[in-house]
């Protein structure tokens, strides 16, 4: 690391929220690098002038009380300028940094190590510094600290560029200085002598690193595996219910063991993580033949040679051509990203090895997403299928097939939307039925949508203003059966109705359905097999009535040190708790009355002797997610008793009263 981490600070701030112009810092924190060594430290607490918000003294575990006596920005001005002067600073989403920061830091070039992340490595479906310290296994998993997130940044960055050294060689490089140089700012010259060093260095022998192998499958695990195979050859479709994680090594190996094709159809995040690493059917790709031609021009100012950049190196790392794969984040960033995919969005080159025209091939084993395997069922599946998290499939089909024309959609391309929302108010919000398509009211609507129609063609084609027009049609004819048209103050949308029975159709022989909780697949409206876990919480306990977030604060208090999981928004429960007097903390290393974890279904939950779950509607995965000791089930709208149970069938949940 010492020829490419020469000399820079990696710098990270904590702040009262995210808006540079209302908000302000309440830590600063800088790691001093030198030819790849920590040779400084430095950190500096900052009076604000307001209260430190909830919900940030839970992320960073800074109070009120902790920064009174710490001076405010404008006294350590002097000192910030005189510590980082004449440094190349470093920082994760610099431009967040460079807002608060400002004219003090005004001197000094940055490098951003979001965008290098995204520029080495753009296959990964996030690349936040928290998703990318967890997924390289180094540092403190962001602890939202502004010290421990800056020496996080250097390992993040040192893992980083150790990979792509570990890598065969390549002119990946090479193009992305072709597309970035020369650059006009000092960060976009920081950016470039950065990847220039890494080239250099890469051009070195490397040390030979194996890679990790897998670990093999548990006895359990090839039990089900083979009960997976057998249900391939069922005579009509099944679905499974395997109380575990880790389903998608247990289906491959299951895959292999048939001896027709099998498609293996995962939810998107999922499908983008293994699409490199496994024979994978792309839903919409690239004309690789066209995108290498486009690749040979340079974009027209640093936003637009950052977005060519991003999708050479996209293209010389995707196994698939998936335009799906490329970074949503990148894509509303740079307008350059959307501007040259669309142009390649269609392939009419005679290429056989070209992602646009390579067939389906029949591969014993293949991954597609969620999306591309119901458009598979819509036209008859050609292989056998397995869908993993298949309780995910009726919302994947809702949005597959929803049509939306919204007001900014139009304003994106500087049309003017006046008469349109003129039209919009005039219509009541919900369902439009047959006989108001008739009425002044909706004829006022038509009449708005067409003359965006003729602006929207007498401008130049492209694929997004294509498919833009094509859901305005689509939205203003009478909807299909299971269709309904709704209105709203945003503008008009065609959605589906009915999605489980359009669903069930379309599922037969050779269709399998895996869901990894118990009740996941009710929709299929059929008796599920049912895998239960061995896992038991050792004391299950819930609470009817609705419980507010006083009460909730009131039980916590009683209850003593807790995990908390609760779906978003946190600071309305962060709030609760600092006003009942508990110590709260997102940070599972800092010790607290109340450790607060937001919900998300693919995460477990933290261990603990005591975990509460309030407002989760998922209460079997919930439970299923964790480890702790005891489990308390709470509500702000109540539980329902027998929903509950049927829920948790074979936990014995024991309730209480609040």
């Amino acid at each position: 690391m010492a020829s490419i981490l020469r000399r820079l600070c990696f710098v990270d701030i904590e702040t009262t929220g995210l808006d540079a112009r209302t908000e302000e810092i309440v830590e600063v924190g800088a790691v001093f690098v030198e030819r790849g060594v920590v040779t400084g430290r430095k950190r500096w607490l900052v009076k604000p002038g307001r209260p430190i918000p909830a919900l940030i003294t839970a992320l960073t575990g800074l109070t009120d009380e902790e920064v009174r006596s710490s001076p405010p920005l404008g006294e350590l001005e002097a000192e910030l300028k005189d510590a980082l002067g004449g440094w190349t600073l470093v920082a994760h989403n610099a431009g967040f940094e460079r807002s608060f920061l400002g004219e003090r830091i005004a001197g000094n070039a940055m490098l951003d190590s979001c965008e290098v992340a995204q520029l080495l490595f753009p296959e990964r479906s996030s690349h936040s510094l928290d998703s990318l310290v967890r997924w390289l296994g180094v540092g403190r998993a962001a602890r939202h600290r502004a010290l421990d997130d800056a020496e996080d940044t250097f390992l993040m960055l040192a893992e980083l560029c150790d990979r792509v050294l570990q890598e065969p060689r390549s002119n990946r490089l090479e193009r992305l200085l072709f597309h970035l140089s020369p650059g006009a700012s000092g960060d976009r010259a920081a950016l470039c002598a950065f990847l220039g060093a890494l080239q250099d260095a890469a051009a070195l022998p490397a040390p030979h690193r194996e890679a990790p192998a897998p670990p093999p499958l548990d006895a359990e695990a090839l039990r089900l595996a083979g009960h997976l195979g057998d249900w391939l050859h069922a005579p009509t479709f099944v679905a499974a219910e395997l109380e575990r994680d880790g389903l998608l090594p247990i289906a491959l190996v299951a895959a292999q063991k048939v001896s027709e094709p099998v498609a293996i159809a995962v939810p998107g995040p999922v499908f983008r993580e293994h699409a490199q690493v496994l024979p994978a059917v792309p839903r919409r790709a690239v004309c690789s033949t066209r995108l290498r031609e486009v690749l040979e021009e340079r974009g027209g100012d640093e936003l637009g040679q950052f977005g060519r950049a991003y999708v050479s190196a996209w293209f010389a790392r995707t196994a698939t051509g998936d335009l799906e794969s490329t970074s949503g984040f990148v894509r509303s960033r740079c307008p350059d990203v959307a501007e040259v995919l669309d142009r390649c969005a269609r392939c009419a080159c005679d290429d056989e090895t070209c992602f646009a025209r390579r067939a389906e091939r029949e591969l014993p084993v293949m991954l597609i997403s969620h999306e591309h395997a119901l458009d598979w069922l819509e036209r008859g599946a050609p292989v056998k299928l397995v869908v993993l998290e298949a309780d995910r499939l009726p919302e994947a089909e809702r949005w597959r097939t929803q049509r939306a024309v919204e007001l900014k959609a139009f304003e994106r391309f500087g049309l003017a939307t006046g008469e349109l929302k003129k039209a919009l108010a005039a219509l009541p919000v919900g369902p439009v039925a047959l006989r108001a398509r008739l009425m002044p009211g909706w004829l006022a609507l038509r009449e708005a949508m067409n003359h965006l129609a003729h602006a929207l063609r007498a401008a130049p084609v492209a694929e997004a203003r294509s498919r833009l027009l094509t859901h305005l049609v689509e939205v203003l004819e009478p909807p299909p059966p299971g269709f309904e048209t709704h209105v709203g103050p945003e503008g008009l949308r065609r959605v589906p109705v009915r999605v489980q029975e359009r669903l069930l159709r379309r599922l037969g022989a050779g269709h399998c359905l895996v869901s990894s909780f118990r009740g996941g697949l009710a929709w299929t409206n059929q008796g599920a097999l049912t895998v239960p876990s061995t896992q038991r919480a050792a004391r299950l306990e819930w609470v009817t009535a609705p419980t507010t977030l006083e009460q909730l604060a009131t039980i916590l208090a009683r209850e003593g040190p807790v995990v908390l999981v609760a779906p978003a928004p946190l600071a309305p429960i962060a709030e609760a708790c600092l006003r009942a007097g508990l110590t709260i903390s997102l940070d599972a290393e800092r010790p607290s009355a109340v450790h607060l974890c937001e919900w998300k279904r693919d995460r477990p939950a933290p261990e603990a002797a005591t975990c509460v779950f309030y407002g989760v509607r998922e209460w079997r995965r919930a439970v299923l997610s964790t480890q702790s000791a005891r489990v308390l089930l709470l509500s702000p709208s109540g539980l329902a008793p027998e929903p509950l149970r049927r829920a948790l069938q074979g936990f014995d949940p024991k309730p209480l009263t609040c």
